[in-house]
């Protein structure tokens, strides 16, 4: 399956904030196993804000669990 390009900058976002390989979330794509946690649930958020040029719910983002989560909220605003 081919990555959209919303699909690939919300991947690499995510593990610029976990501090992990693109390929780790691929592989994982639940967040808990990445060590998610407030500091680096907002550093994403902001970072998704910002270079994705959107605004996230905030309860909408802080209840996904999955890179895929992540993805759906971003893309109905992209």
């Amino acid at each position: 399956m081919t990555e959209t390009a919303v699909e690939q900058s919300v991947l690499g976002i995510l593990a610029g904030a976990l501090d992990v390989t693109v390929d780790a979330l691929r592989e994982e794509p639940v967040l808990a196993r990445h060590e998610w946690d407030s500091i680096s649930s907002l550093d994403a958020l902001a970072q998704l804000e910002n270079r994705l040029n959107v605004n996230l719910d905030l309860r909408a983002f802080h209840a996904a669990r999955t890179v895929e989560d992540v993805v759906a909220l971003v893309r109905p605003a992209s």
